[in-house]
């Protein structure tokens, strides 16, 4: 007996067909719109990552602020040589010679203004040093800090650093030297490296023009003589702002000027706010940051308004994604005390 095989025929053939290639289609989708959400995913955490890593370094340094080894009082502060008080070292007073001129690249009385532990430049540079990177992006704000260190160190030449002292509250110096300032404190006396650094946003980052960078001035040193270092700290940032909250203080002569503070945020003004610049205390920092993703996305536009700071940014309308992240930060060593 003979058996006859048949096969599919044409029309099962076109509905397999038909059907195989829907699954494929189906699938490949899938696995396109898996991908895409990978990928905006994990550029949005790198984005946050970067945001968290600015505040990261930052945060610390302002906790610092104004710690000057044994004393948190600026006032008792002075530099070596130099007979003027703390008051007189405002980056606003006349100038005082006897600063060595590593001091002064960034500015008259940058580098010693003890009394000014937190500043920043409204939406500008401010500072007398060229910026790097291409220069300062021209709309953010820029940070500067100062404190001491944290660890008693050997005096050297080739550092600024500060004498600080338990026993003799006036006695509290700045200096350059490989010996001790004299003092008339016997014992408890200690050696720290003074910090002061202005964090700043820049057009380029390194080896990549036309992505903006986080960038920081420093005093530190060349191993021979202390020196202005100016270093990428993070690219992708494209603007921090900061407002100070201050403690105006409580006016007891009528003069319309603080004279008693007690280290109690009242109010959140911008860093080029008189109360906070100069007749106030700083209590604590608001900082923002603002990412931007290195390479622009197919198919994305960033229409959204950013609003911070009392400032507007935006719709940029383009390809970037971004990540904006604040955090209030509040200075460990305000205190109470008159001016």
């Amino acid at each position: 007996m003979r058996h006859t095989q048949q096969g599919l025929s044409m029309v099962e053939l076109l509905v397999a067909l038909a059907i195989g290639s829907f699954l494929i289609i189906g699938a490949v989708t899938v696995q396109s719109n898996t991908r895409k959400t990978f990928t905006i995913n994990e550029q949005q955490a790198r984005l946050q990552e970067t945001a968290r890593y600015v505040i990261a370094v930052i945060e610390p340094e302002l906790q610092l602020a104004g710690v000057y080894g044994f004393t948190n009082r600026p006032e008792d502060i002075h530099y070596a040589g130099v007979t003027q008080s703390a008051q007189d070292l405002r980056q606003w007073s006349t100038q005082v010679a006897g600063f060595p001129s590593v001091l002064e690249q960034c500015g008259r009385h940058f580098a010693v203004d003890v009394i000014s532990t937190v500043q920043a430049t409204n939406n500008g540079f401010g500072l007398a040093c060229a910026a790097q990177g291409g220069g300062h992006n021209g709309i953010s704000d820029t940070l500067t800090i100062r404190h001491a260190g944290t660890v008693n160190v050997t005096p050297t030449a080739a550092k600024y650093q500060i004498m600080t002292t338990r026993l003799a509250q006036f006695e509290n110096k700045l200096f350059i030297n490989n010996t001790r300032p004299s003092t008339s404190a016997v014992g408890d006396i200690e050696v720290r490296d003074m910090v002061v650094e202005s964090f700043y946003v820049a057009l380029n980052a390194d080896n990549r023009p036309g992505l903006p960078a986080l960038r920081v001035k420093q005093i530190t040193t060349d191993g021979a003589t202390p020196i202005i270092d100016d270093q990428e700290v993070i690219r992708g940032v494209e603007d921090i702002q900061v407002e100070f909250g201050v403690d105006p203080g409580e006016d007891i002569n009528g003069d319309g000027i603080g004279d008693i503070v007690n280290g109690t945020t009242t109010r959140y003004v911008a860093p080029n706010n008189l109360t906070a610049a100069q007749t106030g205390q700083v209590t604590s920092v608001r900082l923002w940051v603002r990412v931007r993703a290195e390479d622009p996305e197919q198919g994305f536009t960033d229409g959204r308004t950013y609003a911070y700071a009392g400032n507007t940014f935006g719709p940029f309308n383009d390809g970037y994604r971004r990540v904006l992240m604040s955090r209030t930060i509040f200075l460990r060593n305000t205190r109470s005390w008159a001016f």
